[in-house]
């Protein structure tokens, strides 16, 4: 969330007052950044009877280590390396269910699956519709992705962060992420095509 200086300014108050042992600012920390950190928890673990109780924990997690959160990155920064960190913990242990619906995106599916596994590091730009679309699709694929694929183009697709951004809650150096982000794209886009190649009748087996 991109905040003013006047606003900055108010939330290092805040942080501070918390980290001198004053609780109450915390809970105008959490209104401010938890719309972020809900869409994070939501798009990544794709459980709507587990995010509430997923993100209330990052928020927990947040407020045992404030201590440690030095200013050297933002605070919405900071929050969101934590939620995301918790969110690999749950993946890990949990898996998330595949799912076996593929074929049934049809040709359109076909050809942005494609443009979104083809798109350069330097980001074209686009229309709102094909945002959503894009976005839709990146969503049903994600439920099967490998753990590491799904944060980081969670990431990128879904929560609509740079490069830049990614890479500083990841702690990772920007050309790292731009290589992680073009395998995971062609990572997918190869599942994307197993997955084709099976047909309907395949795909609707239990």
């Amino acid at each position: 969330m991109a905040t003013s200086p006047s606003d900055r300014d108010q939330e290092v108050e805040w942080i501070r007052r918390v980290q001198a042992g004053d609780r109450e600012p915390f809970g105008r920390l959490v209104e401010r950044h938890q719309r972020r950190v809900f869409s994070l928890v939501h798009h990544l673990v794709r459980r709507r009877d587990e995010v509430e109780d997923i993100a209330q924990e990052a928020f927990i997690k947040a407020f045992q280590a404030i201590r440690s959160y030095n200013f050297q990155s933002s605070f919405g920064t900071w929050l969101a390396r934590i939620t995301v960190n918790h969110c690999y913990d749950y993946l890990r242990r949990e898996r998330a269910s595949r799912v076996r619906y593929f074929w049934q995106m049809g040709e359109e599916g076909s050809k942005q699956m494609e443009a979104l596994a083809e798109r350069p590091a330097k980001e074209r730009r686009e229309g709102p519709d094909d945002r959503l679309a894009a976005k839709e699709l990146v969503e049903k694929l994600l439920a099967r992705a490998p753990v590491d694929d799904r944060v980081i183009l969670t990431m990128k697709e879904l929560e609509d962060l740079s490069v830049e951004e990614i890479a500083e809650i990841l702690d990772l150096n920007v050309s790292t992420v731009k290589v992680r982000l073009h395998r995971a794209r062609k990572r997918m886009l190869v599942d994307w095509k197993k997955w084709r190649s099976k047909g309907p009748a395949t795909g609707s087996q239990t």
